[in-house]
């Protein structure tokens, strides 16, 4: 993930393991670096499951991390894909999700 308007960047990985997902998040950004050491017990399935009571969302996991961040969206995107709940194919064919300025 890359950040161009904050210069920040993020390497999320999931790996599946019973019941959920372990993260690691290697980032250049110190709110990402205090969120992946909040996440170091990694994410349950409710957690990628149910964004809105998910434990990723609570204030003293996301710290200040600011709301237009990609990395919270794109924490999403790996848990789901591990899960196999987005297409490896469809994802290894598009490479990326991006967020465009068309008129400014």
């Amino acid at each position: 993930m890359n950040m161009r308007v904050c210069d920040k960047t993020c390497r999320i990985t999931a790996t599946h393991r019973e019941g959920g997902d372990d993260i690691e998040m290697i980032s250049n950004c110190k709110q990402l670096q205090d969120m992946a050491a909040a996440l170091k017990d990694g994410v349950t399935s409710d957690d990628i499951l149910d964004v809105y009571n998910s434990r990723v969302m609570k204030p003293e996991v996301r710290g200040t991390v600011c709301l237009e961040c990609l990395a919270v969206p794109a924490l999403f995107n790996v848990c789901w894909l591990e899960e196999g709940m987005i297409s490896k194919s469809l994802a290894r064919k598009n490479k990326f999700n991006s967020v465009d300025f068309d008129e400014i």
